[in-house]
């Protein structure tokens, strides 16, 4: 039978009356040889217990049951009331006390303080168990980044040992992935991860490490004298911030501030409050804050809580071994009931361990144990980062590339053709609606497959060491990074014709020796510098053109090259990538420095300024294509597709001259703070929509061309080819090999 709460004043108890109470009765709870655990909550009922009448209300309910109280058989109540819960391993009636059980061992109903305050006590009935595990989770982990959720692997004692990640953090100077100390290991142990499929080496542990602290020193207006809080956090300093992205792996809600608690807001409004995650080992994991404060442990007269105890939610994933280090994110709505209402997740908790605890019956629940995120950052001393590598791809924005190849399929004029590349635009980009960054990189974090648009710089600029398929000698050194670029502004010597002059006198000029000697004669004899941007797009015209002609037509192949092209043609129409003033004026650098005027415009363009205006200027791209001003020359063959990308280049640096942007970065004082980059917006936001959409009207042309040079009739049947194919084709290094202006003749 249960008291309800109005008949006593159990209702203004507080989080400190609470945790006194049970600090009183220390000593008793420690020696009771049934008592499993405590921690502090709300009363929980069971939930065929009938709920009170309006009448009834404030008196005994002769209706109650007596059964034993479980997790599993009872829930909070909107009366529940504040009180102390006491786990216990065998259920005894007040009857068997005395007669059966001496009766020193019975849990009281209420602890009284020496003021006169009173604390009721929840007896719930469990049994410690081995956690109940199952296979891994069905997950294909992110080929591109490293985040919270993802895997991370420490060798202990030769034994390779899983945990996740929980998420990154800084103190200013170096950024952090955050777990356990127990996954961390010793500073300075190596830790690994996933990258590209290859396991490999991303970090060592640092020497900022939680273990345990004393709990009146974490929360020195909690009383708390012979109680230590649990921890359990350790930081991995990470070997290249480039592999790792501050966006939750596997949670699609968007992420908020951290829940900061601390002991003037940490209350018993959490209690179940729903929370989620996605651990290593689990997949996605909802529960409810069961309980705070949680005794997991006593030894020595010193009890060890945890600041969590997370129940899994009904029917829900429950986690498991491997989840260690895992992120739990309060669920949040922000602007109820209104047309901008969302789920808004806040990053609550890190799950150090789990407590396995089954009922009276065969019901089992593994409840996770958890470390406040904000108490282990303010004890570490550092943040939590929330903005780093969000998006998907380092050029053109997250979002530039994927623009263009988008619009390009719109404007392709072949019916046919239109039906095939509308058909795979999800391996080739993303649809319309799917391109804002924070959906480009959940596409991405989702499996070991990149979208065609980027297979060049996430995967080809990468070593295959570390990246299937990366085509780097080491790292940022390979044949791929001059394919990207030519610098076809820079004036010849002694005041002489630019390479774009030279190539635009004739289509003839359009010849690899033309070019190997006007880089000679002006003093670039470094292959490895001397940028071939229009020859890619040509070995990729005769690719696309051999795969129509091919018997049988090698629809996979043309997919994936034409998918692959609309990256070097996005290339072509970002005004930096076709001038030698690509990061400002270099020539111009002191002499001694590692600085000169313009320095950081190329990433603070392309990169931070599409970005942050991605949402207004994707609305652009496609009107500016349908409204692009010029004839483009016919395109008949790869010579033809090399010089129209000249004329592309030629086009973006008129319609933006890199002069220009630099000299306004200059001006708005450089660098990529917020000002810097909406002064960008404000000056050339017109400009790069139309380069944009010349882009996709040249890619179109380009496809168009190469289908009607083939003249192939495509196969009846489904247009869609698959991931796993199309991967196995860019995977492989001899197609469409990365090669070096001296080597490309070959191809062409």
């Amino acid at each position: 039978m249960e008291v309800l709460a109005s008949q006593t004043n159990f209702r203004s108890l507080s989080m400190k009356d609470l945790l006194e109470a049970r600090d009183l009765f220390h000593w008793q709870l420690v020696n009771k040889p049934n008592v499993v655990g405590s921690a502090i909550g709300l009363y929980l009922i069971r939930r065929n217990d009938p709920w009170p009448s309006e009448k009834g209300l404030g008196a005994r309910n002769p209706r109650a049951t007596n059964e034993p109280r479980t997790f599993a058989n009872s829930h909070v109540r909107p009366y529940s009331w504040p009180c102390v819960l006491v786990l216990v391993r065998d259920w005894i009636y007040a009857t068997q006390f005395g007669s059966e059980i001496d009766p020193d061992h019975m849990i009281p109903r209420t602890i009284y303080l020496p003021d006169g305050r009173a604390a009721p006590v929840c007896v719930v009935a469990v049994t410690p168990v081995a956690p109940t595990s199952a296979g891994p989770a069905d997950v294909r982990w992110p080929d591109s980044y490293i985040g919270g959720g993802c895997p991370i692997v420490a060798e202990v004692q030769g034994a390779e040992h899983t945990a996740s990640v929980g998420c990154l953090v800084t103190d200013g100077h170096k950024v952090y992935a955050l777990t356990n100390r127990h996954v961390a290991g010793e500073p300075g142990s190596v830790l690994k991860a996933r990258v590209r499929g290859n396991l490999v080496a991303v970090g060592k542990s640092s020497t900022k490490q939680l273990t345990r602290r004393p709990f009146s020193q974490v929360f020195p207006e909690f009383p708390g004298r012979r109680t230590f809080l649990t921890l359990d956090v350790g930081l991995v300093e990470l070997d290249s911030i480039d592999d790792w992205t501050s966006r939750p792996f596997g949670l699609q809600e968007d992420v908020g501030d951290i829940a900061d608690l601390n002991e003037l807001n940490i209350g018993l409004q959490l209690i179940d409050q729903p929370v989620k995650a996605f651990g290593a080992a689990s997949g996605e994991l909802e529960g409810t804050i069961k309980a705070l404060f949680y005794r997991h442990k006593s030894m020595a007269g010193y009890d060890y809580v945890s600041e969590f105890l997370i129940a899994p939610r009904d029917e829900t994933t429950q986690t498991r071994p491997g989840d260690s280090g895992t992120a739990w994110h309060l669920q949040t709505t922000v602007n109820a009931g209104t047309a901008s209402e969302k789920k808004l997740l806040r990053p609550l908790a890190i799950e150090w361990g789990a407590q396995a605890l089954a009922g009276t019956g065969s019901e089992q629940l593994n409840f996770a144990l958890a470390t406040g995120l904000s108490t282990a950052c303010q004890l570490l001393d550092v943040d939590l980062v929330r903005d780093h590598n969000s998006g998907a791809n380092p050029f053109w924005g997250q979002t530039g590339h994927y623009s263009i190849a988008t619009a390009a399929i719109s404007a392709v004029a072949d019916r046919n053709l239109k039906a095939l590349l509308t058909a795979n635009i999800e391996r080739i980009s993303f649809r319309p609606d799917q391109l804002s960054p924070a959906e480009i990189h959940a596409r991405l974090a989702n499996g070991d497959f990149v979208e065609l648009a980027d297979v060049p710089d996430l995967v080809w600029k990468k070593t295959a060491a570390r990246v299937p398929g990366g085509r780097d000698l080491t790292q940022n050194v390979g044949p791929e990074h001059p394919n990207h670029y030519a610098d076809i502004d820079e004036p010849g010597a002694g005041g002489g014709p630019s390479l774009r002059d030279v190539t635009l006198a004739g289509i003839d000029k359009m010849e690899v020796e033309v070019w190997r000697t006007w880089y000679a004669n002006n003093g670039h004899t470094d292959a490895r510098h001397q940028g071939l941007l229009p020859f890619r797009v040509w070995q990729f015209f005769n690719v696309m053109v051999a795969a129509l002609e091919s018997d049988p037509i090698d629809i996979a192949r043309f997919v994936c090259a034409a998918g692959i092209v609309s990256h070097y043609v996005g290339d072509a129409c970002q005004p930096l990538h076709g001038s030698y003033r690509a990061d400002g004026y270099k020539d111009r650098q002191p002499e001694g420095s590692n600085k000169w005027p313009g320095k950081g415009v190329h990433s603070t363009y392309e990169d931070k300024m599409v970005d942050r205006f991605s949402d207004q200027l994707l609305p652009m791209i496609g009107p500016a294509a349908a409204a692009f001003p010029v004839q483009i020359r016919p395109i008949r063959d790869g010579r033809d597709a090399a010089f129209a990308t000249v004329m592309l280049m030629d086009y973006a640096a008129r319609t933006l001259p890199p002069t220009t942007l630099c000299d306004e970065y200059i001006r708005l004082g450089g660098g990529a703070s917020a000002p810097v980059v909406k002064g960008l917006w404000d000056a050339f936001s017109t400009q790069t929509a139309a380069v944009m959409g010349a882009g996709a009207r040249y890619l179109a042309a380009l496809w168009d061309a190469a289908f009607a040079k083939a003249g192939a009739a495509l196969p009846a049947g489904p247009l869609a080819v698959s991931e796993g194919e199309l991967a196995a084709i860019y995977k492989n290094e001899r197609f469409a090999p990365s090669l070096t202006l001296d080597k490309i003749s070959s191809e062409l």
